[in-house]
């Protein structure tokens, strides 16, 4: 990793979970005064995540984040004040069932989520215990389910690894959709083309600001687009190694105020 800066920081993208949120889901009071700090000194924050915008908003609002985040990697663009839909690239019905059913000849005893822009419907067996209020009852098959465009789909699978379901999902749907991961659990797939990093340019747009005036932080396979998207990015301690390659400064683990710290490098690097 090498540090890079040509211009002062305008726009940072936080990724939420194992990077803003700690091992509780909740964000540190010491990375919530950085958030604070960043806006006194022109750095707007916003979400970059995996997430549904259900429980984003949620996030958003509670850490004076915003106006706007990329939800969904890059799926969905939301305004969290307003509760407005700013953009949504799903997967189409018919792509979206070949991909299950092409899976689950590749892969015997997967398991599938796929996620609406309103719902999240797991099958059974996808969560060990499943977060409260942000996920549907689960069902024997989310083909049933199918019954329109999806804005992603979710796998996993008991036996396999994480990085043999990464290949089987890369090789049998390459050109068709985006392949990434949000976590070392499971697979995700979205519209192709969609990213992060195409969900930070457009929020970014929005916003008024250019690339060069854009950072980012992440810890997953899922943010290293918008890591090397960015003109400044910082992995936490904790990320993946693809994260870790992807970003320009390496940043202390989630549980230790990760964010906070780039935020305060990124601030000093210009206010000192």
């Amino acid at each position: 990793m090498k540090e890079y800066f040509d211009r002062p920081v305008k726009l940072l993208a936080t990724d939420l979970d194992g990077t803003l949120l700690d091992d509780l889901g909740q964000i540190s009071k010491r990375n919530l005064k950085a958030i604070a700090k960043a806006k006194r000194f022109g750095i707007t924050s916003v979400i970059s995540t995996a997430r549904s915008i259900k429980s984003v908003r949620i996030l958003a609002l509670s850490g004076n984040l915003g106006p706007l985040a990329v939800c969904q990697n890059g799926a969905s663009i939301y305004d969290t004040a307003s509760g407005q839909l700013i953009s949504h690239t799903p997967i189409e019905e018919g792509l979206a069932l070949s991909i299950i059913s092409t899976m689950r000849l590749k892969a015997p005893g997967i398991i599938f989520a796929i996620e609406k822009l309103d719902s999240f419907i797991p099958e059974n067996n996808f969560f060990v215990t499943a977060p409260p209020g942000l996920f549907e009852k689960p069902v024997s098959d989310v083909m049933g389910y199918v019954d329109g465009p999806v804005t992603k789909i979710i796998c996993k699978h008991p036996r396999l690894s994480h990085s043999d379901l990464s290949d089987i999902a890369k090789s049998t749907c390459e050109g068709l959709v985006s392949v990434t991961s949000a976590g070392r659990d499971w697979v995700d797939f979205q519209a192709l083309g969609v990213s992060k990093a195409t969900g930070l340019a457009h929020v970014g747009q929005l916003l008024g600001y250019n690339q060069s005036e854009c950072a980012a932080i992440g810890d997953q396979n899922n943010d290293v687009p918008m890591l090397h998207w960015a003109n400044f990015s910082a992995a936490t301690a904790n990320a993946c190694e693809e994260a870790k390659a992807a970003a320009h400064w390496l940043a202390p683990a989630n549980t230790e105020h990760g964010v906070a710290a780039f935020i305060d490098l990124l601030i000093d690097k210009f206010n000192s």
